[in-house]
C-alpha cells in the first residue's frame, strides 16, 4: 500500500492497508504479477500507471512527469531462497508484458544502488543491473541511494519484433 497512498500510510493499521489494497485489486486499480516455481509463489513485482501509484510524485527529488501515460514498476519480492535465481528478471518481463498489453508507452523504475551496502532484502525496488539488463536508460539520481530509469515501450500492435 505504500506507493497506493500519497500520504497518511504510517496512519493506518495493517488491517486498514491489507483492506484497502484488497479493495484496489477488486476494482482493478492494482497491479502486479507472481513468480512461480513448482506452483509455489516465489516473486512478484507491482507495477501500474502513475496515478495508481502516486507516492513517488511526492520523493524529495522527483519532478512529477507531465508523460500522460507514464507507468511504474515500484517494487518486488523474492523469496529469500529464490534470490539470485532470476525471480527479480521473470517478474520484471512479466510486468513489461502486461503494461503492453495496457498500452503503456512508458515505464520508470527506481532502483536503489546495491553499492551502498544494502542487505538483499532491502533492494524491493530492484537494482540498477536489473534494469539495465531489460534495457532501460538511466536518467538520473533520485536521492542518495536511488536512480530514475526509464524504457518506451513498443504496443503490441507496432511491434513486429518482441
Amino acid at each position: 500500500m505504500f506507493y497506493h497512498v500519497a500520504r497518511g500510510w504510517r496512519d493506518r493499521s495493517r488491517a486498514q492497508n491489507k483492506a484497502k489494497k484488497h479493495t484496489l485489486v477488486e476494482q482493478l486499480n492494482a497491479h502486479g504479477v507472481l513468480v512461480y516455481h513448482n506452483r509455489r509463489p516465489v516473486g512478484w513485482c507491482q507495477f501500474g500507471p502513475s496515478k495508481e501509484l502516486p507516492r513517488i510524485d511526492n520523493m524529495k527529488d522527483y519532478t512529477p512527469s507531465q508523460q500522460e501515460d507514464l507507468w511504474r514498476i515500484t517494487c518486488f519480492f523474492t523469496d529469500r531462497d529464490y534470490r539470485r535465481k532470476g525471480v527479480a528478471k521473470a517478474a520484471l518481463n512479466g510486468a513489461l508484458h502486461y503494461m503492453k498489453q495496457y498500452g503503456a508507452e512508458v515505464v520508470e523504475a527506481y532502483p536503489v544502488d546495491p553499492r551502498k551496502r544494502h542487505s538483499s532484502n532491502m533492494l524491493w525496488n530492484g537494482t540498477p543491473d536489473l534494469f539495465n539488463s531489460a534495457g532501460f536508460t538511466k536518467v538520473r539520481k533520485l536521492g542518495r541511494e536511488r536512480w530514475i530509469f526509464k524504457k518506451e515501450l513498443v504496443r503490441q500492435s507496432d511491434e513486429t519484433v518482441s
